[in-house]
């Protein structure tokens, strides 16, 4: 069934030989440690899998969009795009390889989103794919599978929709309808911001400021209860951490209003990655924002329990992945394989 995910085996592998900001000009990617790291996780027996999905984290791309008269669209969009670039971009638009979508007509406007990907980024990833022997069939940005998932399987309302895939260095947002993604935005906010925080403020090393961000109370039931928040030490470190994030949050989403008038506010906040399994992030959004918010496994509660699914794992590290599988045509001469970092 082409709706329904399916893992038939599932492994992973740490490594600190990846690292993507979103800056482009300053990434970490050591091809020859990646595909050391890899070869455990490859087996290829037949031949067939050797075919890979290749998802990079989305800071290790740079997001665009413009918008055109309905009548200029019959031409080749890439001057324009490579201009917006030129103007956008860390890197010069030589430096990319583009790709680009058009939405609909609104008004006799059409929205042309672009994702750019830099060429040396695709160097070292042919390189690991070379190392490793394994094919490239497709590179995609992380929040490609992260929206499929939610447009197939969410009950998504008339007006906007937001989802933040908060990972490690990087946090994804993107704001989406019925009709499709309407806009994709990188704050620079992630989860190491977090730990870096408490590890630096409470003098304590990293295993133990993710204990103390993950698994011991941090964010109360009640976020008005500020007199039994304050008790909390480590509290008093992530607060202004999170004041930004949620400062952030809110300039993107009043910019989006102040471009799209016909809107009149926003239906829900999906919330993904690794940030979203802090207790409570949600209801913290929920109370400083004024929109709903849930974790993306409270918002899909069947598709935590499908056959195949990582034990260890949860649906908000998944979600990216699983949705990447359902983008996937059916190929019964070949399995395809992931690389997602």
């Amino acid at each position: 069934n082409q709706l329904t995910p399916a893992l038939q085996i599932f492994r992973s592998c740490q490594t600190d030989a990846v690292r993507f900001t979103n800056f482009q000009s300053s990434y970490l990617f050591d091809s020859n440690k990646v595909a050391e790291s890899l070869q455990p996780l490859i087996e290829i027996k037949h031949g067939i899998e050797k075919y890979a999905n290749v998802v990079l984290p989305d800071q290790a791309f740079h997001f665009g969009s413009i918008n055109i008269p309905a009548a200029a669209a019959k031409a080749s969009l890439i001057p324009l795009l490579e201009r917006d670039i030129q103007k956008t971009a860390p890197l010069p638009c030589s430096a990319y390889v583009i790709k680009h979508e058009t939405g609909k007509n609104r008004g006799g406007q059409l929205n042309v989103q672009y994702c750019a990907l830099p060429l040396t980024i695709l160097e070292d990833l042919q390189k690991v794919c070379d190392q490793t022997h394994l094919i490239p069939v497709s590179i995609q940005p992380s929040f490609t599978g992260l929206f499929r998932l939610l447009s197939l399987h969410q009950n998504i309302s008339e007006h906007p929709s937001v989802f933040l895939h908060i990972g490690n260095e990087c946090t994804t947002m993107g704001v989406y309808e019925k009709s499709g993604l309407r806009a994709i935005d990188l704050l620079d906010f992630g989860v190491q911001n977090l730990v870096h925080g408490i590890a630096q403020e409470l003098n304590c090393d990293q295993n133990a400021a993710i204990q103390t961000l993950f698994h011991e109370p941090l964010l109360l039931d009640d976020p008005g209860a500020s007199e039994a928040q304050i008790e909390i030490a480590a509290f008093g470190v992530v607060e202004p951490l999170l004041a930004d994030f949620l400062q952030k949050i809110y300039g993107q989403l009043l910019l989006f209003s102040s471009e799209h008038h016909e809107e009149s506010g926003y239906s829900k906040i999906v919330i993904s990655g690794g940030g979203a399994l802090i207790r409570n992030l949600d209801r913290l959004i929920t109370f400083n924002l004024g929109i709903p918010t849930s974790t993306i496994s409270s918002e899909l509660k069947h598709l935590s329990d499908l056959p195949g699914l990582p034990a260890q794992e949860k649906l908000e590290a998944l979600a990216p992945a699983l949705g990447n599988l359902i983008l996937q045509p059916a190929r019964r001469d070949r399995f395809d394989r992931m690389l997602a970092a």
